[in-house]
């Protein structure tokens, strides 16, 4: 039976004295004006990458300035001092391409995969409230409860023309709204509309919703994210004549995996997926945006010469020149060529620190 740490359970073995395993990534960018070809460079034990720049060549953290390889080639410089480079392995990641698209319309083609390049929100919840109007005080006492994204609840009841009570055994916050007797749907909508504005979210200076119309009171949060659902008659199903509805109810999380991103992954900068619809604004949408993929324009990576005779310089020039240096190429169809800007190349090194011990030995 397998183990997800391999047959050896996570251990690692290995006949060099002190091996290290050094991971580097770093963005193509011959534009860049750092002058170095990259950016963002990332690996412990990495001094400096240097490719190819059409800037002034720039200077690396530790001061060394990029020699400007031709186009095509690469020179990593080592931080530290090794014996030996074991190996070492490739990986290249595509640039992306076409620009940003929304999620939330039509503008992904299913099937194809794509890489997100804003998280984005979801919508700002919303609920509409379509009041009845009242009869001779037919809604003196009756309440309904509007639920906010902040976590309140609040008991909403009429004063008709001063008759009225707040109802009793109700969990929430209790808001009285005064009408007068008889008045119409939209008077009583433009009421609601100056209250629910005004309800406290529990953050000083900030207000629950922001609420507009008459007939048709629309009640959106003032952050984004759903309500905690919609707004619900006091008694029994539209005792008071209202009636009710959510308008944007989904989750950022729902909207990203309503376009393909697979159920348990967070969505974040760079993920990757398979777009399963064309676009996905069920429940208010996403702002969230993702690019194409495109090719880097390389198919392999080869180091040139031997990365031995370059590891742990002597000292010159009152320099200790420590570290080391190992020199590749890109290749494409087995021609020099240089990676499409963006692209991410990713090495792995294993090289060994200390001393050989035993072994074979070539004369």
């Amino acid at each position: 039976m397998g183990h997800a740490l391999g047959n050896n359970y996570g251990k690692f073995y290995s006949f060099l004295n002190k091996p290290v395993e050094l991971d580097l990534n770093f963005i193509v960018d011959s534009t860049n004006g750092n002058g170095l070809g990259v950016r963002s460079v990332k690996g412990q034990g990495v001094a400096n990458v240097f490719m190819n720049t059409s800037v002034s060549p720039g200077k690396g953290p530790n001061g060394y300035l990029n020699p400007n390889p031709a186009s095509g080639y690469a020179l990593i410089e080592l931080e530290y001092n090794y014996n030996k480079v074991a190996c070492a392995s490739s990986a290249i990641v595509s640039p992306l391409t076409g620009g940003p698209l929304a999620i939330n319309g039509a503008a992904l083609t299913p099937g194809l995969p794509y890489v997100i390049v804003s998280v984005g929100h979801g919508p700002a919840g919303s609920a509409t409230i379509m009041p009845g109007a009242d009869i001779d005080g037919s809604l003196a006492s009756k309440y309904f409860s509007l639920y906010d994204s902040y976590g309140n609840t609040f008991i909403i009841w009429f004063s008709v023309s001063g008759v009225g009570s707040p109802p009793s055994g109700v969990s929430g916050t209790l808001v009285q709204q005064s009408i007068l007797a008889n008045a119409t749907a939209a008077q009583i909508g433009t009421a609601l509309v100056l209250t629910i504005q005004n309800l406290p979210s529990g953050i000083s200076g900030v207000f629950s919703f922001t609420a507009s119309g008459t007939t048709t009171v629309t009640v959106t949060s003032t952050q984004n994210q759903p309500l905690a659902g919609p707004p619900q008659d006091g008694f029994s199903p539209l005792q008071t004549g209202f009636s009710f509805a959510l308008v944007n109810y989904s989750t950022n999380l729902q909207d990203w995996q309503g376009v393909g991103v697979p159920k348990g992954v967070v969505p974040n900068i760079g993920v990757s997926f398979i777009a399963t619809a064309s676009g996905y604004s069920t429940g208010g949408g996403s702002s969230g945006l993702v690019e194409l993929s495109g090719v880097s324009g390389i198919d392999s990576i080869e180091t040139i010469g031997d990365p031995n005779q370059s590891l742990s310089p002597i000292p010159m020039g009152g320099s200790p020149n420590v570290g080391g240096w190992i020199l590749i190429q890109y290749l494409l169809d087995g021609v020099v060529t240089a990676p499409a800007n963006n692209s991410v190349i990713t090495i792995n090194l294993m090289l060994e620190q200390g001393t050989p011990v035993g072994g074979n030995s070539e004369a």
